[in-house]
């Protein structure tokens, strides 16, 4: 079974590196989140660490939006010219939601 620590393990290896010029690592929990807070990941990234959690942890990606957590953004002179609305802001996507995806096989929070 997949543990919590796995997970992290799994993150750390793979995806915290060392912050330019600084050599530290970004400190990572559970509860960490990949898509909001103060470390967020382009969703270029978002989408490179998707695919390989999904393939690595055998998890069954149905269901799981990735625009939920990574919305398209809106080009600035379009959002100027229109409505002026912002963009959809990201849930928050953790660690912890990755975990118990894994335990149980397939995406769990869509």
């Amino acid at each position: 079974m997949v543990s919590n620590e796995d997970v992290i393990e799994w993150y750390r290896q793979r995806f915290n590196k060392p912050v330019l010029f600084s050599k530290k690592q970004i400190p990572v929990t559970i509860d960490t989140s990949l898509s909001t807070g103060r470390y967020v990941w382009a969703s270029e990234a978002g989408a490179e660490i998707m695919e390989e959690y999904f393939q690595k942890f055998d998890v069954d990606p149905a269901g799981f939006d990735f625009y939920k957590y990574w919305p398209v953004e809106t080009f600035i002179l379009f959002a100027l010219c229109t409505s002026g609305a912002d963009d959809d802001e990201p849930q928050p996507l953790t660690l912890q939601m990755l975990a118990e995806s894994a335990r149980a096989g397939k995406w769990l929070y869509d």
